[in-house]
């Protein structure tokens, strides 16, 4: 028995050794009930916006476009709009679901840009140090001093309001964050016993950074990235309430808000229905993000 006692006891303080850092993270987030459902209203919402011209196409979905100037106005759940009409008799659900394609285009395209420009100076600065590193911080603190929106907007206003001048835009201001995350972590990780060890094999900079300092950096980094997704989409809203971001007939949640102020004491469900779906949005988003920062978090392992 007291064998028995022995051998179980040893197999638990084994079993998290076990597990990858992965697998372990997988199992503690979908342990947070909010985080997984949150998940799955974005896949759910990612997957109706990818599917939203076949919808159209079998008639689930009207073109969010076209116009029906004897029904505008009209009320929620009428019988062939369930969120109403605009102005122009447009269908606000159909705007709604088309809107999630801009949205979450732009919420992931500007995550792309930040992951490249700030993981690369981050890396950079991080793993040579020197002058490399004073001169790529400097440019940082540089960037940070801006005010991101105001730095949005002038870049928006230069190049002008297109979709993909308003991702990149965003994207050019938003990575000084996550440059400094990276640069800190490789600064610790590139002290540890394995990347000495592939120092003296004779490793390339190259293959220490790809193999060894950007994977052990990505915990971290997949969480900012994560929250960075809701920030992006509010500001792209934000320009296209302010009249410098897409215009009509972009299906935009931030144009339906601009469209729909003008009337709003009337008929507010022209801005509270893009609303809802941008909040519904932000804090499904945020959520996940949260439940990543806990999964992914090696204090939290057990």
């Amino acid at each position: 028995m007291a064998a028995t006692a022995i051998a179980v006891e040893v197999a638990d303080w084994e079993t998290p050794e076990q597990i990858g850092l992965w697998t372990d993270a997988w199992r503690r987030f979908r342990r947070n009930r909010l985080a997984v459902t949150s998940l799955f209203v974005v896949v759910l919402m990612a997957l109706t916006a990818i599917g939203a011209p076949l919808l159209e196409r079998i008639g689930l979905l009207q073109d969010p476009t076209a116009q029906d100037l004897i029904h505008t106005y009209a009320p929620i759940l009428s019988p062939h709009h369930w969120l109403g009409t605009d102005e122009l008799g447009r269908d606000v659900f159909s705007k709604v679901v088309f809107g999630a394609q801009v949205s979450l285009s732009i919420g992931f395209l500007v995550q792309a840009i930040v992951l490249v420009i700030g993981g690369t100076i981050g890396l950079t600065a991080g793993y040579f140090g020197g002058w490399i590193d004073n001169g790529l911080m400097r440019f940082t603190d540089i960037m940070y001093a801006f005010p991101d929106l105001l730095f949005v907007l002038i870049i928006v206003a230069a190049l002008g309001p297109s979709f993909i001048n308003i991702f990149v835009a965003i994207g050019l201001v938003s990575w000084v964050g996550l440059g400094r995350l990276v640069r800190g972590r490789v600064l610790s990780i590139k002290e540890k016993e394995f990347v000495e060890a592939a120092h003296a094999a004779g490793s390339s900079p190259a293959k220490i950074i790809l193999k060894h300092l950007l994977p052990n950096s990505l915990g971290p980094v997949i969480v900012v990235l994560t929250f960075g997704i809701p920030a992006a989409i509010f500001t792209e809203a934000v320009l296209d309430f302010l009249g410098v971001g897409l215009r009509p007939p972009w299906p935009s949640w931030g144009v339906m808000v601009f469209d729909g102020y003008a009337a709003s004491d009337a008929y507010p469900n022209l801005v509270l229905v893009p609303c809802v779906a941008l909040s519904i949005t932000m804090l499904a988003f945020n959520f996940i993000g949260d439940g990543l920062r806990d999964a992914l978090d090696p204090r939290m392992r057990r």
